[in-house]
């Protein structure tokens, strides 16, 4: 009897492999305590490793989502940038009371941490610009002024003028000149050296009674400066650089 033929073009049928049970394999830490103690039973996670876990987590979150940023903020606030809302019309045309500005401290800060590091320098604003401070006479009170004269200037006020003397221009400048501060005449009558370490500020309001300022209680030691008022954010029709 012939044995059967088989096509060489088609593969032999195949069976199908046979299928087995996953195995369940125990946890090998168990293994090993049972092999060590057959009456040992396997052993689960210990509750005040989760209770610790858990409260490390807790403590993270709070560091990053609260301690951190609130030390961001305080050191912005203390060192970087503060904002002011502005009472008062001393600063008419220019500002308005409840315009809403932010006042860079930087400059005042450098000086400060100069200090530290033994160095004697001040800070001292440029002319024109306009800083906010404590009033030197009661440092409780906050006031906004513009920068007018500086260390070594002789600053004069008369005949509703201000002129300012100095090395670049001995025989005197207005530092209003062109602008609208120009409108009303400055009252008035000084004629003084701005000392060392301070600063000469005057109001835009230049309207009698329109500004209590350097004319009224003297100059301005740069120790009392908080900052540069660089931003008006409101009103939004006003917003701007300052």
């Amino acid at each position: 009897m012939e044995p059967p033929k088989i096509d060489p073009l088609t593969p032999p049928a195949q069976q199908p492999a046979p299928t087995e049970a996953p195995l369940n394999y125990p946890d090998m830490a168990a293994v090993e305590q049972l092999a060590q103690d057959p009456n040992a039973q396997p052993t689960s996670p210990d509750n005040s490793d989760k209770a610790t876990n858990w409260f490390k987590t807790i403590l993270l979150g709070i560091i990053n989502w609260l301690v951190i940023p609130v030390v961001i903020v305080l050191i912005l606030h203390n060192f970087v940038f503060q904002a002011f809302h502005v009472i008062g019309t001393s600063m008419v045309p220019t500002l308005h009371d409840t315009d809403y500005l932010i006042v860079s401290k930087v400059g005042a800060s450098e000086s400060e941490l100069g200090k530290g590091f033994g160095k004697s320098s001040n800070y001292i604003p440029k002319r024109e610009e306009i800083i906010v401070f404590h009033y030197p006479k009661d440092p409780s009170l906050i006031f906004i002024k513009r920068v007018i004269g500086l260390p070594g200037e002789r600053v004069v006020v008369q005949n509703g003028t201000v002129t300012i003397y100095n090395k670049q221009f001995p025989n005197g400048f207005n530092p209003d000149a062109g602008t609208i501060r120009t409108k009303y005449p400055t009252l008035g009558s000084i004629d003084e050296v701005v000392p060392a370490n301070n600063i000469f500020v005057l109001g835009d309001n230049r309207t009698p009674n329109g500004s209590y300022d350097s004319r009224d209680w003297g100059f301005l030691p740069s120790s009392y400066i908080i900052g540069d008022a660089v931003l008006r954010l409101l009103p939004v029709g006003n917003a701007g650089v300052l």
